[in-house]
């Protein structure tokens, strides 16, 4: 394909996202504002699949959530209208500067007093073993590497890049103190992570990082 045609191709592909985001908006802006008035006020999950928690409203690019929506665009919702916003291992798959549009749109959303909590995977433990040179704790902790290339990922270097990448699938990456610093540069004035809680977490995981705040 020669390079004319090349840039055919892709102008042809870009204007018919274009023309599916614009059509996903206008779907997306009518459905939220039916949920803001049956649901008010509202609880998001937000990056959740087609199944959201019960009693929250499911935000995701999935076809089958609640809200059928790109956060990359924000949150399509009044100031002050949500009492709470939950997530679980979704920022890390978006772009920084999305995350950090969805954490100042979270903080637009929520109410005085309102609550965002959510999960990310984070590096501490990993770099933590790697700067002690445990592998054995590596290769322990990170064993869903691709089948059949444990060769490629066989030192503890390769074995964190694994974890941090996925091969593309993770887009931004985080520890403790860089997420509390992002959540608040985006409006929080109160952050801070805290261990798992059985009582309203989903499940365990080891490289989770569990982080609180409050409008």
């Amino acid at each position: 394909m020669t390079q004319g045609l090349l840039r055919l191709v892709r102008r042809a592909e870009d204007a018919l996202q274009r023309r599916e985001d614009q059509v996903l908006r206008r779907r997306g802006l009518a459905a939220a504002k039916r949920l803001y008035a049956e649901r008010s006020p509202l609880r998001l999950d937000l990056g959740c699949g087609g199944q959201a928690r019960a009693g929250f409203v499911g935000v995701d690019l999935c076809p089958s959530a609640d809200l059928h929506w790109n956060l990359c665009w924000g949150l399509p919702f009044p100031d002050e209208s949500v009492a709470e916003i939950r997530s679980d291992h979704c920022l890390e798959h978006l772009p920084l500067t999305a995350v950090m549009t969805v954490l100042r749109e979270a903080h637009r959303v929520l109410r005085d007093g309102g609550r965002l909590s959510f999960t990310i995977p984070h590096v501490d433990p990993y770099l933590d073993a790697y700067r002690r040179g445990d592998e054995a704790f590596l290769h322990e902790k990170i064993f869903d590497v691709p089948a059949g290339t444990d060769e490629l990922y066989e030192t503890p270097f390769d074995r964190i890049a694994w974890l941090l990448h996925r091969d593309g699938e993770h887009r931004s990456l985080f520890d403790a103190a860089s997420i509390v610093a992002k959540v608040r540069r985006a409006g929080f004035t109160e952050a801070w992570t805290r261990e798992y809680d059985a009582a309203q977490d989903i499940h365990p995981r080891f490289s989770s990082c569990y982080v609180e705040a409050a409008k």
